[in-house]
């Protein structure tokens, strides 16, 4: 029997298995291919949380406008701007209906009997798309001591407002065992005599702070000439118009951001109050002090088991705060702004000439 040998390619044989190697990855390819992504992204992320900041801070900017916006409607409709908070009542009485002058704005503590009283805040919702949830208060006696759930408050309280809250610092939130919202966003009550935190031993020296003045002074509750604000305390009947806004529209705040340590959501003197009805309070009103970035406020000692009350505008965005002025305008100042400009800006009476290129 003939047998007959096979021929074999030893040369393609052995080009075809360098071709095969050759179609694969080394480890080390691999690895070099990794860190070259990893370097990607590490480049990449930076310009995207930016870009999301951006797209954030602008939505920030567009609820502002709309809140100016609303209190301009609101003037339109009531000839005078919407009245900041207060305590009590003027009218208050006991539940027996008598005259009870411990419930009057001046003395009473810390919320508002009727919703006359209740925050600038809730009285521009119907010019912002928020019917539903301004109707859900209403009118009642002005009982005080206030009753529980007076003129509907909890509920109210209990509708969280997305418009009023940044969305760089929180989503809309409720806090304690009521879940009760917050807002981002203060209104400007001119100028305040005496501390910008009351835990901190600091009063700035005039003509920025001192001398210190009670809470409820009318200094502090933009009532007296060249102190006043946009936004001020109704409990003697006051209203402010836009005639009393001796330095113009364009030069004068509205409403802009408030300063909140990040620990202090929900917690801080400034934002442990129900967003419709706490009184006179930097929970929805603030001051002429220099704004502050939300990284540089002050928080008390968890252990001292303090609360500060923080009176400073300012915010969580990178660098400034978006600020929104009585002629509806929004605009974004950086949180080294002049303490002197920051003042007049706040202040609507001071005669004070603030030139464009100042801002």
């Amino acid at each position: 029997m003939q047998i007959r040998s096979v021929p074999t390619d030893t040369r393609s044989f052995n080009n075809r298995r360098r071709e095969d190697h050759g179609s694969g990855f080394t480890l080390v390819e691999l690895l070099v291919v990794i860190a070259i992504i990893g370097v990607l992204v590490g480049l990449l992320l930076p310009a995207v949380q930016a870009a999301r900041e951006s797209a954030r801070r602008m939505q920030c900017s567009n609820q502002l406008r709309q809140m100016v916006l609303a209190a301009a409607n609101f003037e339109s409709a009531f000839k005078k701007l919407p009245e900041g908070p207060m305590d009590g009542d003027p009218e208050a009485v006991t539940t027996s209906g008598t005259p009870n002058t411990s419930g009057f704005p001046a003395d009473a503590c810390c919320r508002a009997a009727t919703r006359r009283g209740w925050s600038p805040q809730y009285k521009i919702l119907p010019f912002m798309e928020g019917s539903n949830v301004y109707e859900l208060g209403h009118d009642g006696p002005p009982t005080w001591p206030a009753v529980t759930n007076a003129s509907n408050e909890d509920e109210v309280a209990q509708s969280l407002v997305v418009g009023f809250y940044c969305p760089t610092r929180r989503s809309p939130t409720g806090y304690g065992s009521g879940k009760f919202g917050r807002t981002d966003y203060a209104g400007c009550a001119g100028f305040f005599h005496g501390r910008p935190d009351t835990e901190v031993d600091f009063i700035p020296d005039a003509p920025l702070g001192a001398p210190a003045q009670g809470t409820r002074s009318r200094s502090n509750c933009s009532l007296v000439y060249q102190s006043k604000g946009a936004i001020v305390w109704p409990g003697e009947g006051d209203a402010r118009r836009y005639s009393d806004i001796e330095d113009g529209t364009t030069h004068s705040i509205l409403f802009a951001e408030k300063a909140l340590n990040l620990s202090q959501h929900g917690r801080d003197g400034g934002d442990n109050e129900r967003w419709n009805n706490p009184g006179w309070d930097p929970c929805v009103v603030r001051w002429h002090f220099p704004p502050k970035s939300d990284f540089n406020t002050y928080a008390p000692d968890p252990s001292s088991n303090r609360t500060n009350w923080n009176r400073y505008f300012g915010g969580p965005h990178t660098g400034g705060l978006n600020v929104g002025f009585c002629d509806g305008s929004v605009r974004f100042f950086n949180f080294q702004v002049d303490a002197a400009l920051w003042k007049n800006l706040c202040v609507i009476d001071d005669g004070q000439v603030i030139s464009g290129e100042a801002l």
